[in-house]
């Protein structure tokens, strides 16, 4: 079948089936209504009484043990206890504090067995078998409680239903009471597993640190093996780090005092002694290379009035030797300085080189002492942070422990109160909420059921193909017709079966008609040429599709030479530019049957056929097609007879041939399709005439 779409869909049909059963759905409502309304009120009455309390950090504390338990109270802590006022424990110590297991009902041990029991221990069936007394009231207590939180809320709801009001009131009560004393000392009370766990153990390492601590220490001094230092090392390495820095530092000393030596030796053999940093540094010599100047600059200005051999002039002389051999001497008093600073400097060097040689020897001895020495030490700091980690564990527990002990506060808000308003049950609302959810359930049921049966086009017995029909796009202009015995209306004639059926408004476009024969014998090509030319001379645009599996058409009647039609089209052999023709001397077109196929099924896939039809409602104001009473019978079933008109052909006289029941095409039973009926008569046979006078003539083949 074709897939049916909501243009299919005729909202008439579905209210025409939903008010037929309107009085049987309401009729059944009440029934339903009733029904519950007696059935509840044979049910003993329930009460529910509520208290309420609020999880809530304790007030008054800035310490941070209150900030956390402030943080910790979100919603999965709510959630939190809500689970645990639900638990057992809690629910075991209500029922023995009201001794509940003594009421019958909570113990169905204590209660009267009634027919339903009895009928079931008649068929060896105990519902309680099996079941310990402890479980069985534990399960009805938590039958009758009910624990709720409102959504962004810290208030927990406490509700507890039993047929005794004041029983209600109470256990709902005794839950809260008995829940917050219990959180105010569940934290102050618990021991933590975990605290005990790990104290042995600390004890023990803190022996075990002692003691491997200690045996580094003595196996230390025993080898006289110290450290010190910022980084903990030993002293040996330490002076051999010191020594060997020495060194260095001597070696940088001897290099540089050689160098200064060097330095003077050149100059003093350059006779620039008097140049060098440290005799132009000392005061001795500046002082001695000035008074030389004065007496040279004397013995030039008396040497232009005096003779050499004059007293004064072998004084100045002997003045200007003595100076010059001072200063000779201070000078190589310096330069001696300069040579025994650098021997003093490589006497050094030698010395802490060989006092590194000794400190590497003595290194060298006490390398095992080393080794040893390292692992104790390494065995003591492994003892050691294994302790440490220990204790930071044990602190940390201790720390949440003590967070713990900070109790978080329920507080009662509201006390449950005992009621005098049976909470179940209710019979009226629940009557009524039965009773609408039966009218609604038969209406679902009615509407999908015309949907299927009465509503879709797609639908035999509701064979509408859209919303707009023939039977309610009647015009003034088509003469009144009256209906027969079997609703069919009788057309006097083609020409007044046209002029009804141009009564269909022409902005809707794509009428179809189906026009057969009374019965299988009745060839109806004649009629249906004449009326597509009737209906094309009307000004509408036609198209008469031939319908003959077996190629058996009317196109040998119209004289059109053998082509692909209709047959060709449904299997995907040709298209419309290959099928459509024109119908001779009209406007119309015309679709040939075509080739004959040897399995109808082949050309009656439904989705094609639909497709094909849809097709042409595009192109055309009119699609007639023209069939024999089996196959026209087959196409309307299967595309579950979507057409607007059904249209029969009888021989006169032979009104009793026609074997359809009222509202029925076909041998199917229809709705919102416009039958009609027309007798052969004298003027048929002269349209067959005209048919074969014009059979002779060429056609014009045309594209759709």
């Amino acid at each position: 079948m074709s897939t049916a779409t909501p243009d299919d869909i005729d909202i008439g049909a579905v209210w025409r089936s939903l008010r037929r059963a309107a009085p049987k759905l309401v009729l059944l409502s009440m029934l339903v209504g009733g029904a519950t309304y007696a059935a509840l009120s044979q049910f003993p009455p329930l009460y529910t009484s509520e208290a309420q309390i609020q999880i809530v950090a304790p007030k008054g504390g800035n310490d941070q043990s209150f900030a956390d338990v402030a943080s910790r109270l979100d919603k999965e802590a709510v959630n939190t206890h809500l689970r645990g006022l639900l638990a057992p424990d809690l629910a075991l110590q209500i029922i023995a504090e009201e001794k509940l297991d003594k009421s019958p009902e909570f113990n169905d041990a204590l209660r009267e067995p009634g027919p339903i029991d009895s009928v079931l221990k008649e068929l060896g069936i105990d519902r309680g078998s099996g079941e310990s007394e402890q479980d069985r009231v534990l399960k009805a207590f938590n039958k009758r409680l009910e624990i709720y939180s409102p959504k962004e809320s810290r208030i927990i709801g406490i509700r507890f239903t039993s047929s005794d009001p004041k029983l209600a009131a109470e256990v709902a009560n005794k839950i809260a009471e008995t829940y917050r004393a219990q959180l105010a000392t569940r934290s102050l009370s618990e021991t933590d597993a975990v605290q005990q766990a790990l104290q042995p153990k600390i004890d023990k390492l803190v022996k075990e640190v002692a003691e491997a601590e200690a045996s580094v220490e003595h196996f230390r001094a025993q080898a006289n093996i110290f450290k010190a230092g910022p980084n903990n090392t030993g002293l040996n390495q330490q002076q051999l780090g010191d020594i060997n820095a020495e060194l260095t530092r001597a070696q940088a000393a001897r290099s540089e005092a050689d160098a200064r030596a060097q330095s003077v030796r050149e100059m003093v053999r350059a006779g620039n002694a008097e140049a060098l940093p440290d005799v132009q540094r000392s005061p001795l010599i500046q002082n001695l290379v000035q008074q030389r100047v004065r007496v040279e600059r004397q013995l030039a200005e008396l040497s232009a009035t005096l003779l050499p051999a004059h007293p004064r002039m072998r004084q100045l002389r002997a003045d200007l030797e003595g100076l010059q051999r001072q200063i000779k001497s201070e000078v190589g008093k310096i330069v001696e300085g300069v040579e025994k600073n650098a021997s003093i400097a490589a006497s050094r060097e030698a010395s802490v080189r060989q006092s590194l040689e000794q400190m590497k020897k003595q290194v060298v001895g006490t390398g095992d002492d080393e080794v040893q020495l390292r692992q104790l030490e390494a065995v003591a700091k492994s003892k050691r942070a294994e302790l440490d980690r220990l204790q930071a564990r044990y602190e940390a527990n201790r720390i949440a422990a003590d967070r713990r002990a900070v109790p978080v506060e329920a507080q009662i808000i509201s006390l449950a109160r005992p009621t005098s308003v049976p909470s179940f049950p209710k019979p009226l609302p629940y009557s009524v909420l039965a009773a609408m959810a039966t009218l609604l359930f038969g209406v679902a049921v009615v509407i999908t059921r015309a949907l299927f049966t009465a509503a879709r086009g797609g639908s035999i017995g509701v064979t509408s193909k859209s919303p707009s029909s023939i039977a309610t796009a009647r015009t003034t202009k088509a003469p009144e017709l009256a209906p027969d015995a079997i609703g069919v209306q009788l057309v006097p004639s083609i020409a007044d079966l046209a002029q009804q059926l141009a009564a269909h408004p022409q902005d809707i476009g794509g009428f179809r008609a189906l026009m057969t024969g009374a019965n299988d014998p009745i060839d109806v090509g004649a009629e249906a040429v004449e009326l597509a030319k009737a209906i094309s001379d009307a000004g509408s645009d036609v198209i008469l599709i031939d319908w003959s599996p077996e190629g058996q058409g009317i196109a040998d009647g119209l004289g059109i030479e053998p082509r692909a039609g209709f047959n060709e089209l449904l299997q995907g052999k040709a298209t419309f530019e290959d099928v459509v023709t024109r119908i001779p001397a009209s406007g119309g077109h015309f679709i040939a049957a075509g080739s004959p196929v040897r399995d109808r099924d082949t050309v009656l896939d439904p989705d094609r056929v639909n497709l094909t039809l849809d097709a042409l409602d595009t192109a055309y104001d009119y699609i007639l097609i023209a069939a024999r009473k089996d196959v026209a019978r087959a196409l309307f079933e299967s595309i579950l007879g979507r057409f607007d008109a059904g249209i029969v052909v009888s021989e006169p006289r032979r009104r009793g041939t026609l074997p359809e029941a009222p509202g029925t095409f076909l041998g199917f039973e229809v709705a919102d399709i416009q039958l009609y009926r027309i007798e052969r008569a004298k003027s048929n046979q002269l349209a067959r005439e005209r048919l074969l006078r014009v059979s002779a003539k060429d056609t014009v083949p045309v594209t759709a």
